[in-house]
């Protein structure tokens, strides 16, 4: 009876301790592993001149690309674009460990800071309300909006969802679901599914290349929200956002973000703006 206890008792250490390798590698953070293979593993979402990808090619391009390429050669680590991930699905993918940096940038919402951490702002950007070309229901007041029976086109998650619930809080939403795109989001404006939406010029000029004279910005209704271009880890991985933060304030300084914000600007006809530097030469 002894020898059986004894036996048992030694494959239970035996199985605690081959375990404990994997506990391990659990706790691994994601900063030691960037560090460990010398790669980002970016996720990304699709939204036109932030990222857009080759349909024969699958090549990506655009300036969310550009920059984060830059920030790879910054700091001499491999930027491996790994996943295309939905708009509102970030968080998810960042704390499954899918990807290390969700490197299409997002704007801060409190639903975004609760679950991520989001670097300084790599550029900055505006979000304005569009409608169909023929609408003119809300020009000059959009409170008019603010009503049961207009619809807002938005991204379950994204910040399309943030703005209709604060700026038009009486509309009806027309949700989609969080891998829509950007494109998705105008397609239902343009259909009649939906009435208005919040989103930034970028966005609409591009749609509008292939979709001309669909939409028109709400005529006499300031930018609706500033926001800054920020990336986004896990939560709670302040080096790794420190690091990155580290390297934006460089390219910043050094102009870099800036000849490609401008480059992507005037080409896109965005109204992308460039960060200031941290210091003044005297």
């Amino acid at each position: 009876m002894n020898y059986k206890v004894r036996l048992w008792a030694a494959v239970l250490v035996s199985f605690l301790i081959s375990g404990l390798p994997q506990a391990h590698a659990a706790d691994e953070s994601v900063m030691d592993r960037v560090l460990a293979t010398n790669t980002i593993r970016c996720g990304y979402f699709l939204w036109p001149t932030y990222i857009s990808k080759d349909a024969n090619t699958k090549k990506l391009s655009g300036l969310n690309y550009d920059l984060m390429e830059a920030i790879g050669k910054n700091l001499g680590l491999k930027i491996d674009w790994v996943a295309e991930v939905g708009v509102g699905d970030v968080a998810m993918s960042l704390n499954t460990g899918k990807i290390d940096v969700m490197c299409a940038t997002v704007w801060p919402s409190p639903g975004r800071i609760k679950s991520a951490t989001l670097t300084i702002p790599e550029f900055y950007n505006v979000a304005y309300a569009y409608v169909r070309a023929d609408d003119k229901r809300f020009d000059s007041d959009l409170n008019k909006a603010n009503h049961a029976d207009v619809k807002v086109s938005a991204i379950d998650g994204d910040y399309s969802s943030d703005l209709l619930k604060e700026k038009l809080p009486k509309a009806t939403p027309a949700m989609l679901s969080q891998m829509a795109s950007g494109s998705e989001i105008l397609l239902q404006v343009v259909s009649k599914k939906a009435d208005i939406a919040f989103v930034d010029a970028s966005m609409v000029n591009d749609f509008l290349k292939t979709n001309p004279g669909t939409l028109r910005q709400v005529a006499g209704i300031p930018p609706i929200r500033f926001y800054g271009e920020c990336l986004s880890v896990k939560r709670g991985e302040m080096e790794l956002k420190n690091m990155l933060d580290l390297s934006i304030l460089q390219l910043a300084n050094d102009g870099s973000i800036d000849k490609l914000v401008q480059k992507y600007r005037k080409e896109n006809n965005a109204t992308f703006f460039s960060p200031a530097k941290t210091f003044i030469a005297q």
